[in-house]
């Protein structure tokens, strides 16, 4: 069979690739900037090189040139050998600095054709003092000629230095564009990979913290193809396998339950008429057992009402009838359901209720249930001689009521409340000393959910426990 493998970019890869499209960036800059620079380099080269050269030296010949003229006039007049000698040494240096120009820069030969043949021609007879003397339109031809040379020179290096100003600011600008536009892209680049990156761990966090919380699991929603889409969809693959385990096992308790009870009826109805006499007379020991077949039967009834709930709720099959109801009476009436388990322990029951009467859109049956289960594990958890209180108090907001249950137990660890209200779940120091299946909370929390309220708990290691839930006002009375 043929197997598509199918070619993905995993987050190493993005990353590399993301680092060399930086490299590329940064090196397509540099080479810009370089290429700017060498043509700067070489403007400056030919400035300096060329351009500063020829200026010099046709300044040093012009200069030479006019020596020789002032010599040659004092020899005409003075008549004097010394001044024959400085005039062809002047001559000499002259020629020296011609013929170096001439070969830094052959390109001269042209422009400088009349002056060089002149002056071999000048060179040749100047052992003679007689010819050697150069005639003033000579001179004067010389000077025209180095003189139009060296402003020539001298527009061509001011066009030069214009020409690198404005290589130097193009350089300038573009180089700092070039920067810019690197660091925008680098920035905004990894900006967006670390947002990508950031949006699929969000969400893959938010779908393992709602799996830890004990919430219903719903799939988490990454469309990268890449290890991050791996681990979604292994996830989602998780969670598809625990919603259909969890379907199953409601599926099994609600049948369960239901199984069981028709013969646990039975047990009791027959338990109830051998302890009434129906089948003949009971003597005080056979009633003493009798007694306790009918509690065991109870409370595997009371058992499986809690598993049955437990199933409602997680199903959303939970029925509420509500009503507008008194919520000090619904309190008075949990602390006296309560209120002989209470004195066993001796202790104390009391309420905190408001002087008006406040009214919850509730089922009272389930309400009940709720406020009986919190004021059970308060009994249950507090020492002697303690008090449980029980307050009711209108919510600020003014569209809900708040219901407080406040023990002086040992309380609960930071680490625990998180858990306190899953499923089954019951606290390491209670687990061998107190009896419970740890469906309490967790039905009470989904009774209040299912009201459209909220429950919480305040707690800390030696300070007792503070259990609160609210439930809604009825609307016409908001």
């Amino acid at each position: 069979m043929d197997r598509t493998v199918s070619r993905r970019l995993g987050i190493t890869g993005k990353l590399l690739l993301w680092c060399l499209l930086l490299v590329t960036i940064f090196y397509a800059t540099t080479s810009m900037l370089f290429l700017r620079i060498q043509s700067l380099v070489e403007v400056s080269n030919a400035i300096v090189n060329v351009n500063y050269d020829i200026d010099k030296s046709a300044q040093h010949m012009i200069q030479t040139l006019l020596s020789m003229e002032e010599n040659r006039k004092r020899f005409e007049i003075l008549q004097k050998d010394i001044y024959m000698e400085n005039f062809l040494a002047d001559m000499q240096e002259f020629g020296k600095t011609l013929n170096g120009v001439l070969a830094r820069h052959p390109e001269y030969r042209t422009p400088w054709k009349e002056l060089t043949q002149e002056y071999t021609i000048v060179l040749s007879r100047s052992r003679d003092p007689e010819t050697s003397s150069l005639p003033d339109k000579t001179i004067t031809r010389w000077l025209e000629i180095l003189s139009a040379t060296r402003q020539s020179n001298q527009d061509e290096m001011e066009s030069r230095l214009n020409e690198l100003a404005v290589r130097s600011k193009t350089a300038e600008r573009l180089g700092f564009i070039g920067l810019v536009a690197s660091i925008a892209i680098g920035v905004l680049g990894s900006v967006f990979i670390a947002y990508r990156l950031n949006l699929s761990l969000s969400e893959i966090r938010r779908g393992i913290r709602e799996l830890g919380r004990g919430e219903p699991a719903r799939p988490v929603h990454v469309t990268s193809q890449d290890e991050l889409g791996d681990l979604a969809q292994a996830f989602n693959n998780m969670t598809a396998r625990l919603q259909e385990e969890e379907r199953m096992r409601q599926d099994f308790i609600a049948m369960l339950s239901h199984e069981i009870r028709t013969p646990l009826t039975s047990i009791r109805e027959s338990v109830d008429l051998v302890a009434d006499g129906v089948f003949g007379e009971v003597n005080e020991k056979q009633h003493h057992f009798l007694d306790i077949s009918r509690q065991e039967a109870q409370r595997l009834t009371s058992l499986l009402e809690r598993l049955m709930k437990v199933s409602s709720l997680e199903s959303q099959r939970l029925k509420l009838v509500t009503a507008p109801l008194d919520a000090s009476a619904l309190a008075r009436g949990a602390v006296e359901r309560l209120q002989s388990t209470a004195l066993a322990k001796n202790i104390a029951l009391k309420t905190e209720l408001p002087e008006q009467f406040v009214f919850v859109e509730a089922d009272q049956e389930h309400v009940t249930q709720v406020l009986a289960n919190l004021l059970g594990n308060a009994v249950k958890f507090s020492p002697p001689d303690s008090v449980v209180r029980l307050s009711v108090t209108p919510e600020p907001t003014g569209d809900s009521v708040i219901f407080c249950v406040v023990d002086e137990g040992p309380g609960i660890a930071i680490e625990e409340q998180a858990r306190i209200f899953l499923k089954y779940y019951r606290e390491p120091s209670v687990r061998g000393s107190v009896a419970g299946l740890g469906l309490g909370l967790s039905i009470a929390k989904g009774i209040v959910e299912a009201h459209g309220g909220a429950m919480w708990l305040n707690s800390a290691p030696g300070c007792g426990s503070s259990f609160c839930f609210s439930l809604p006002k009825p609307k016409a009375m908001v």
